[in-house]
């Protein structure tokens, strides 16, 4: 097994990273969401409702500046209440 196997892939930062969130409430995602990014520039869409129409997708999409701030913003996301996972 070769080291790149072990770490992943390399990442030049900044870049724009994309993470989909899928959770109850699209308005409380929404606003934790800001809550969470503030002034940041970001790009939040609805992405598409359950069959059932428990759950909601949306697509975050941000420039970040390190890794840190990538996993800190995944982290952040992933332990929202109203949030089923991200990915």
């Amino acid at each position: 097994m070769d080291q790149q196997d072990k770490t992943g892939p390399e990442i030049s930062y900044p870049t724009r990273w994309d993470y989909r969130i899928v959770g109850i409430n699209e308005d409380d995602i929404r606003a934790h969401v800001l809550e969470l990014l503030g002034d940041v520039e970001y790009e939040l869409v609805f992405g598409r409702r359950s069959s059932g129409g428990r759950y909601v997708s949306l697509h975050l999409r941000l420039v970040v500046r390190d890794e840190a701030q990538r996993l800190a913003i995944y982290a952040d996301l992933a332990k929202h209440d109203g949030v089923r996972f991200v990915v």
